[in-house]
């Protein structure tokens, strides 16, 4: 990407993003913990925002670091100042400190220690020694790598960065999805800025781009313009992406269940092992249902919660 968010951008970021149900997406990344039990100590967010995934993570029982990698200080500044405030209004943590100099926080919850830290950097070249292992990034990010080198070169940092029985886990937009977005604009009205939303789709490309112009209510304030692309890629592309980068074994599902995920599903998860026989240490076919099942029947109604 030759861009990042701005900084004004990254103050109205969760206003303009408000509709977008995190908690759900939270519930069905633990359905997929429990099912490929992995109680993950250390985990890696990649293109992370402000954190709002983040901020839910660090509730996991078993995790003790957690890394949210994004290239926009100003989402992560924004990010930081989310976490401070939750940890001054929440009762969750007995102690906290904070080193200012790496953007590290030592949260201390009774018997539970948590070190968490905002990394700026890009997501196609990254590397930890400490290693972790589950690495995770939401929200179609990945699409927004729109050249198959940046995606490998993604993924191989992600390999590099995981421990043998680690899982990398993401979400995409699919190709089917990115081809059958309508056209259109409109205007978000904020309580101190108005947003030009404009989608423009090039599906020969498998393209989708958003323009963004951000108009604060203030005279003194210039308007602000990004564009944002998003490119689709078919599974057996990612599949192949993944393998060459190191991974073993990889599972793809119909967002949202544990159905197989097509070309044609609106949203992708991914699961990838760099050990072969990693993804098959699951609670079976009954518990896969059970997760299927129950997260179809979230989502249905998280759907009508946002259509009234």
């Amino acid at each position: 990407m030759d861009y990042s968010y701005t900084t004004y951008f990254a103050e109205i970021y969760d206003d303009v993003m408000k509709n977008v149900p995190y908690k759900y997406w939270f519930r069905y990344l633990k359905d997929l913990l429990k099912y490929y039990k992995l109680k993950p100590n250390s985990v890696l967010e990649l293109a992370s925002g402000t954190s709002n995934m983040t901020l839910k993570i660090i509730n996991l029982q078993s995790v003790k670091r957690v890394t949210a990698l994004d290239l926009s200080a100003a989402m992560l500044a924004r990010a930081a100042e989310k976490l401070e405030t939750e940890l001054f209004n929440s009762r969750k943590f007995i102690n906290y400190s904070i080193e200012e100099n790496n953007s590290t926080y030592h949260l201390q919850q009774n018997s539970k220690n948590l070190t968490v830290n905002f990394k700026e950097q890009n997501m196609t070249d990254f590397y930890f020694e400490n290693k972790f292992n589950l690495i995770v990034s939401f929200f179609d990010s990945l699409n927004y790598l729109t050249d198959l080198n940046q995606l490998q070169s993604c993924f191989e940092s992600a390999a590099a960065s995981l421990t043998e029985n680690g899982l990398f886990i993401f979400d995409m937009n699919s190709i089917g999805r990115i081809k059958t977005i309508e056209e259109k604009s409109f205007v978000i009205e904020g309580d101190s800025y108005q947003c030009f939303w404009e989608d423009i789709v090039k599906a020969k490309e498998n393209l989708w781009q958003v323009k963004l112009k951000i108009c604060p209510d203030n005279d003194q304030l210039p308007c602000f313009e990004e564009t944002h692309s998003e490119r689709g890629y078919k599974i057996d592309t990612i599949v192949r992406l993944l393998k060459k980068s190191g991974f073993k074994a990889v599972d793809v599902y119909n967002a949202f269940s544990l159905a197989s995920g097509k070309n044609n599903s609106d949203r992708l998860y991914f699961a990838a092992s760099l050990n072969e026989k990693r993804l098959e240490q699951n609670q079976g076919q009954l518990k896969k249902l059970y997760y299927g099942t129950k997260n179809r029947i979230d989502y249905f109604f998280v759907s009508l919660r946002y259509l009234f």
